[in-house]
């Protein structure tokens, strides 16, 4: 009687075994570069976040050049939260602005040219927030407080004689100011000078 060969089947379970590590190996190389262009969008969003945080405080200076809107009215408003000001000089800064707005404002409705001052002044103040971390805060809020006024008086005596005595106190107000103290360590000097002067504007309506 013959011999019947069986021959044994081989088993599969190795080539199972290798697919799937040949499947884990692909997924760990499409999940790397998935994870890679994640890692890229969020760092060019990142660099996009930088700049526009970098354009808008540029532009804060820009887009305020020889810009009126608000006038007196957005100035008294602003300076009507004065629990902001902080070590970053955001609010003095701002304060400046609408500040330089508003004496703006009022010579435009008086038909009185201040464009070379204000210009001026606008450099002085710029320099406020260059460097949050600097100590001559106070000096510069004064230099720049004390050529707006200079400003104010002049539309004063051309055009309201009556508030002299309302300008004095704006020029008082912003001589208190110790240019040699930390801003922070005054900031009832710097917001009286800011209060004495949204008052006289606002009386010059």
């Amino acid at each position: 009687m013959a011999e019947i060969k069986v021959e044994k089947k081989k088993p599969i379970w190795p080539w199972i075994i290798a697919g799937l590590i040949v499947l884990v190996i692909l997924y760990f190389l499409f999940a790397n570069g998935d994870d890679d262009e994640m890692i890229d969008e969020t760092e060019q969003e990142q660099v996009i976040d930088t700049t526009s945080i970098e354009e808008e405080n540029t532009a804060n200076w820009d887009n305020n050049r020889n810009d009126t809107v608000g006038g007196v009215d957005g100035y008294l408003s602003y300076i009507g939260d004065e629990s902001r000001m902080g070590i970053d000089h955001e609010y003095t800064n701002n304060a400046i602005i609408y500040l330089m707005n508003a004496v703006q404002a009022k010579a435009n409705e008086l038909n009185v040219n201040i464009d070379a001052d204000i210009e001026e002044i606008r450099q002085k103040a710029e320099k406020i927030t260059q460097d949050p971390m600097a100590t001559n805060h106070a000096d510069k809020i004064k230099d720049a407080g004390s050529d707006l006024t200079n400003v104010i008086e002049n539309l004063q005596e051309e055009q309201f004689p009556d508030l002299s005595q309302d300008v004095q106190e704006v020029k008082s107000a912003v001589q208190d100011i110790d240019g040699s103290v930390l801003t922070l360590e005054q900031k009832d000097k710097v917001n009286k000078f800011f209060d004495e002067a949204g008052d006289v504007l606002n009386k010059m309506s």
